[in-house]
């Protein structure tokens, strides 16, 4: 990738960042893995210290990138600032669109810090906080710096200032995590039926999803295909779409014969398929890692989504879909062939690939803190994921590890055994140095330290 140092201003570093692949800012597309680069130089010429930027997660970036008021960068820059700085000097910069150009934020020389008694730094929070994200619930984030507080190093090792910065990062992190994890509920109408989704924890694309396969029925119009990393939750995403639109799901992985598509007769009884339900009598079918899918099985599926009909060995005449089928595929892979991470991918047809447009579904990092309960080990498993990443290592870190391991942590099993089961999964010793020299000290302390549980008295 070229670099970008020789931009100095946020409005050049956008608008190259743009225009190597980087989302239009202000249409909240999510930064993904591929455009994380971009985004850290543009943050880097936005006043964010290389190495903070370096430990954002892709969630806190699609927050900054789209926050046009530049209020993020403000709590970022706080992050990392001393605790009682000198008032912050805000310069605008000129527009590199027809939109706002976030605000530039320079810190002079900071005053004395005092240490912050448990008022301040509540108060010191809600005014970092962005005013215009939902309200928080200060009762839990009252308990989040209460017990934090209680975590705090010691002054004999670390200054008052260090020791206030430190903790009131944790806060922030937490209390983001209160605010942007926040389940909600859909009301959503389809050919003029209303219905109320629960309030759930979704996917920042999951209304994107939802529109593309209820419009993929509309003549001409193509149908949806999530391509993203494994782990990622698009199974779950289509699950949650269907019932959404109140239909059975049905779902397949990859295929290893247009057999599993079409059905076939076994000592003359016909074996049907998922596919053939949800084609012949209605419901949604995910077409799971359709680029692992056998050559004839993916030209069947086509066949059938190109004529709206299809022939099965049972029947003599050929099949119309029903009004209510719908189809979604899933992929690790844009479909052109096996990649330095997915080897066993093969390429898909043009033809089949002109039948989809592509949602790129990478992790949703919000949504994967929400459901790990344990915010220390996903803190430490997404600060890996970002350097695996930037370090380009061959190595799968999906939310499966954060979950995973949150369970064998709360079951008392020490940190190394964790990471080497649910985190290392066999990655040579040179590589994980590499990684973890990468993982900001605050976050590999937090999560290396022991898990105070309560022993109720006998």
């Amino acid at each position: 990738m070229a670099r970008c140092s020789k931009f100095t201003t946020p409005h050049d570093a956008a608008t190259w960042a743009i225009s190597k692949g980087a989302p239009a800012r202000g249409n909240k597309w999510p930064i993904t893995s591929a455009t994380r680069g971009l985004v850290k130089f543009w943050l880097t010429a936005s006043g964010i210290s290389s190495e903070r930027a370096g430990t954002l997660t892709l969630a806190e970036m699609t927050e900054a990138w789209h926050d046009l008021t530049g209020a993020t960068l403000l709590r970022l820059a706080a992050d990392l600032a001393p605790v009682n700085p000198s008032p912050i000097i805000t310069t605008q910069e000129p527009n590199p669109m027809p939109m706002q150009e976030p605000i530039i934020f320079t810190n002079p020389a900071p005053r004395p810090a005092q240490p912050l008694d448990q008022d301040a730094r509540m108060k010191a929070l809600l005014e970092i906080l962005n005013p215009a994200t939902p309200a928080l619930d200060e009762a839990a984030v009252l308990e989040i710096v209460t017990r934090n507080m209680g975590q705090t190093i010691s002054a004999a090792t670390t200054s008052a200032t260090e020791q206030a910065r430190l903790a009131l990062a944790d806060v922030l992190e937490e209390a983001r995590a209160i605010v942007n994890g926040a389940p909600r509920t859909l009301r959503i109408e389809i050919a003029g039926r209303v219905k109320e989704m629960p309030a759930a924890v979704r996917h920042p694309l999951f209304d994107t999803l939802l529109t593309l396969a209820v419009c993929s029925k509309q003549p001409r119009a193509k149908h949806p295909l999530m391509v993203g990393p494994a782990g990622g939750g698009k199974t779950t995403a289509a699950e949650q779409v269907a019932e959404a639109m109140g239909l059975p799901f049905y779902t397949n992985g990859s295929l290893t014969g247009a057999h599993e598509v079409t059905g076939y007769e076994n000592a003359n009884r016909y074996v049907t398929t998922p596919f053939r339900q949800a084609f012949e009598h209605g419901g949604l079918y995910l077409a799971d890692e359709i680029d692992g899918s056998d050559p004839a099985a993916t030209l069947a599926l086509n066949s059938a989504l190109a004529n709206g009909f299809m022939n099965f060995p049972d029947q003599p005449a050929p099949i119309r879909a029903h009004p209510q089928f719908h189809f979604i595929g899933a992929a690790n892979t844009y479909g052109r062939g096996a990649d330095r991470l997915y080897i066993g991918r093969n390429q898909l047809d043009a033809s089949t690939l002109d039948r989809f447009c592509t949602l790129t579904w990478d992790y949703d990092e919000t949504l994967e803190r929400s459901l790990a309960g344990d915010d220390a080990w996903c803190a430490y498993v997404q600060a890996a994921r970002a350097a695996a990443s930037d370090l380009k290592i061959r190595h799968v870190i999906s939310p499966r590890a954060t979950y995973s391991g949150a369970i064998h942590r709360a079951a008392g099993m020490a940190f190394d055994l964790v990471a080497d089961l649910d985190l290392w999964n066999g990655l040579d010793r040179e590589q994980r140095e590499r990684i973890t020299a990468r993982i900001p000290d605050r976050i590999a302390n937090r999560a290396q330290a022991p898990i105070i549980r309560a022993v109720a008295a006998e």
